[in-house]
């Protein structure tokens, strides 16, 4: 029996209803469970449910309860049918010793409760882009009021980029920090030498496709000025979300010899797309700390990054190249580039920073550092 009983309360986690939605707080959570018990819990409204409320168990290496609830007929109520169906899925559970509370909100107000009533504290794991100081200011007095409650209870923060301390410091300043990443499996991510059909240099992008976050079309603009100036390469861009528009925009530009769209990737799909390409792209407005990053070095492969978000943190001399945001230009310049041959850290470097900052059991090991001070500070 693993020593610590840790409940992690999820706002966003994998379901029926969003297959894919705050999967990286799931990899967190199996984790974990390389040292500790986990149970996760959470709560998420299903338009097609029939009953109130519907809970759905899965034991394994983690165990997650995931609580279903029927949309209310007045949309205000949701947030009370939300708070109960988690108090469902905790009556699930056998005594636990800390929750690790995985987005402030609105999972963080079931935390707040868990605190005050049950004198269980609780530590954030924070992923939402939301709390950026202009995002923030525009959120209702109620959800701001709510949000500061959570993060001034919280007994430490574990963002998972520097960066997006800094934005939880602004809101409250003071409290305890350790930046903890999201996790890759080095196990399944390995550096491969595939041959591929042809020599072009195949450039990847993968994501959910939304265009006002990954800038897709400005990706393909690039792509449209590479294949204008002659340049050999194909660019490999799919994912989960709508693609009927990208392809509109290849057939528009005759660009089908040099982007290639795909669709939705199962998980154990994803090292071999990754292992196949020469470079991994990603032009996004926002981000955290995106999986796909440090999955790009656990395959071996180089990353060209838009500078947001906790990117330059984890982008190491000669693991690839950053651009401004937005900035085409410096996209395509990047681009080539890689297209002329530039030279960057062998595979095994990639792998090896992969394995030594973001694999299972470096950060299994850092999350039971930070539950073990917890308990330590209770007791004294």
């Amino acid at each position: 029996m693993k020593g610590k009983h840790i409940l992690f309360l999820a706002s966003w986690y994998p379901s029926r209803v969003e297959p894919y939605n705050g999967d990286f707080i799931q990899r967190h959570a199996r984790a974990a469970a390389l040292v500790n018990r986990i149970s996760v819990v959470y709560a998420v409204k299903d338009p097609e449910l029939k009953t109130d409320f519907e809970i759905a168990k899965n034991e394994g290496k983690v165990s997650e309860i995931i609580i279903y609830y029927r949309d209310a007929k007045f949309k205000f109520f949701n947030f009370f049918k939300r708070l109960k169906a988690l108090n469902m899925g905790l009556k699930q559970l056998d005594e636990f010793d800390i929750v690790h509370l995985n987005v402030c909100y609105p999972a963080g107000v079931f935390a707040l409760y868990l605190k005050f009533l049950k004198k269980k504290k609780y530590v954030l794991t924070e992923h939402w882009t939301g709390l950026t100081a202009e995002k923030f200011r525009n959120y209702s007095f109620y959800k701001r009021f709510l949000i500061q409650r959570i993060l001034k209870n919280a007994e430490y923060f574990l963002p998972v980029s520097n960066n997006l301390g800094k934005n939880l410091l602004r809101i409250v300043p003071d409290k305890p920090l350790e930046v903890i990443p999201n996790v890759v499996d080095t196990d399944r991510f390995q550096p491969e030498n595939i041959k591929k059909p042809n020599q072009k240099i195949r450039f990847l992008h993968l994501s959910m496709l939304l265009d006002k976050h990954k800038n897709i079309s400005g990706m393909l603009n690039v792509a449209k000025r590479l294949a204008e100036a002659g340049y050999d390469f194909e660019f490999h861009i799919g994912g989960n979300g709508p693609s009927d528009w990208i392809n509109e925009f290849i057939k528009v530009h005759h660009l089908e010899e040099k982007v290639k769209t795909f669709g939705a990737l199962k998980h154990e799909e994803v090292p071999q797309k990754m292992a196949e390409s020469d470079c991994f792209v990603l032009f996004s407005n926002f981000e955290n700390q995106p999986c796909v990053q440090i999955e790009s070095y656990a395959a071996g492969v180089p990353f060209i990054g838009s500078d947001v978000g906790g990117i330059s943190e984890f982008m190491p001399s000669d693991f690839g190249i950053l651009v401004a945001k937005g900035n085409e230009d410096e996209l395509f310049d990047a681009m080539t580039e890689v297209i002329d041959g530039r030279r960057f850290k062998t595979k095994e470097a990639l792998h090896e920073y992969a394995v030594n900052h973001f694999s299972p059991k470096v950060i299994a090991q850092q999350l039971d550092e930070i539950y073990q001070k917890v308990l330590e500070n209770e007791e004294n």
